[in-house]
């Protein structure tokens, strides 16, 4: 299973093991082994539970309820390479087997197979529609194969099965927000100038806390749509979190002359979205045109901030905590996800998973002197993993400790996953050492990280020192033509103001 769909495998466990189907019968020796591999996997000894079952099976090829039981004692002793071949033959001959086709789905999961994984679990689905673990690995494997719609089933089902289970609330906050910016991009690309893009964009802003920027938008908006209420409305609530309570009632007054939208005489999408009718909203929106990609994008945006919330409402628990953690360090939130995970940790300490998501959350808010001894640790723990001295190797460049930050960030580029920032730190590290050939190799190939003009400013310096006049030069343009642009960006930011209404 993915880390996401792990509920309660205690619970999995029990349940399955009082559906087992009988084995064998009729030979005293075999009937004996089948007693065995039974009692093996009641007291979860499953990895003398699959030899056992494995030596039934030689007895009795293609049987397909011992092929079943091998691949489930195998999935759960994590044999899950060698589980999937005889899970295939048992779904294959018994195609109304639960046990089969979830086990089977459950293995190529776990195998990081899950396109593979969606056709024997929705047969799972279909046979036992009251599994959550089924319900839970469907709606992962929809959604690593990004079939976002697909997989909203799968979570509401969920819900409905147990509405207090944080897993379906997650689940379907992603699928949502995926789901609302697939459409933000179609609406983007089939009618860049329109205004509902505009609207879009405004709303985006202003969910984020950018203010000025988001008023700039509605203004922009309102330019093309003087009555629309929606833009009218955002920008006298833009002034009233801004404080300034004045104009936000000469706003409002300017609302209230308006017509009201008449929702008893007409069925419009408006209305229904207005309503909370969202459902009728997407059935409604066809997604061909721009206004249909408008509403949808909004109604997505709108289904996922409620599922977040939730989310947030349910009673705290580790799980509960965890998800919370992880959708708030997908919208950037890293200190909120940071205070999620530590309260988390209260609960559970000495999970090793739940500790190095709070590592990674402490490190990315920035709250370094939290984080530093959870990096230490893990580095130490996990040799193989490139994040952990990555991530030291970062602050001690921040810190310019140079000569300490080389040998950890290193280590981490010759290790498989290393991210690019790597390769960055260790050009301006080698830099400021004067390691000027090593510098330039690695800011070279972070040339595409570059946002601001600054990794091409510091690769011509690398280049000068080293008699590169060519090479210097043409970082240096490029230097130029970024910092220009990043200037120009700065200023008309800063030049965003919220101003009185019209």
């Amino acid at each position: 299973m993915t880390k996401r769909a792990i509920l309660c495998q205690a619970t999995l466990i029990g349940w399955l093991l009082a559906s087992l189907v009988p084995d064998v019968s009729g030979q005293s020796e075999a009937g004996a082994i089948a007693d065995q591999a039974r009692r093996a996997m009641t007291e979860r000894r499953f990895a003398d539970a699959a030899e056992l079952y494995g030596q039934l099976a030689a007895r009795f090829p293609g049987e397909p309820t011992l092929l079943a039981n091998l691949g489930m004692a195998r999935h759960l002793s994590a044999q899950d390479q060698a589980a999937v071949d005889p899970l295939k033959q048992a779904a294959q001959a018994m195609p109304e087997s639960f046990q089969a086709q979830f086990f089977l789905g459950a293995s190529l999961t776990r195998l990081g197979r899950l396109g593979e994984a969606v056709d024997p679990l929705q047969t799972a689905v279909r046979l036992n529609r009251s599994h959550p673990f089924a319900r839970a690995l469907l709606g992962d494997a929809l959604e690593a194969s990004g079939r976002f719609r697909e997989a909203l089933e799968p979570w509401r089902g969920l819900q409905h099965l147990d509405e207090t289970n944080p897993y379906a609330y997650a689940g379907l906050v992603r699928c949502q927000e995926q789901l609302a910016a697939q459409a933000l991009e179609s609406l983007r690309s089939l009618d860049p100038e329109s205004s509902f893009l505009l609207q879009l964009l405004a709303e985006s802003r202003m969910a984020a806390g950018q203010y000025p920027s988001a008023f700039y938008l509605y203004r922009q908006t309102l330019e093309r749509e003087p009555e629309s209420a929606a833009s009218l409305e955002a920008i006298a609530k833009i002034y009233e979190l801004t404080g300034r309570a004045e104009w936000a009632a000469t706003q409002r007054r300017k609302l209230a002359t308006l017509p009201a939208l008449d929702c008893s005489s007409m069925s419009s999408t408006a209305c229904d979205f207005r309503s909370g009718r969202y459902e009728a909203v997407l059935a409604a929106s066809s997604g061909n045109d721009p206004e249909d990609l408008f509403w949808i994008a909004r109604t997505y945006a709108k289904l996922a901030e409620l599922s977040f919330a939730q989310l947030q409402a349910l009673p705290e628990s580790p799980e509960q905590l965890t998800l919370l953690a992880a959708l708030l360090a997908d919208q950037q939130q890293y200190s909120a996800a940071a205070d999620a995970c530590l309260r988390a940790h209260e609960l559970r300490p000495g999970d090793g998973r739940l500790e190095r998501q709070l590592a990674e959350s402490l490190y990315l808010s920035r709250r370094l002197d939290e984080a530093r001894p959870w990096l230490e640790r893990f580095r130490q723990e996990d040799p193989g993993d490139p994040r952990w001295p990555a991530m030291l190797g970062n602050l001690l460049t921040e810190e310019q400790a140079f000569e300490q930050a080389v040998p950890l960030l290193e280590a981490a580029a010759s290790l498989p996953g290393a991210l690019p920032s790597v390769g960055l730190d260790l050009g301006r590290s080698y830099l400021a050492l004067g390691q000027y050939e090593q510098a330039a190799k690695h800011l070279a190939a972070a040339r595409t990280l570059d946002a601001d003009g600054s990794v091409h400013y510091q690769l011509a310096q690398a280049y000068q020192r080293l008699g590169n006049r060519t090479g210097a030069n043409e970082a240096l343009a490029v230097y130029r033509a970024l910092s220009a642009r990043n200037l120009e960006n700065v200023e008309a930011a800063a030049a965003l103001e919220i101003e009185a209404p019209n």
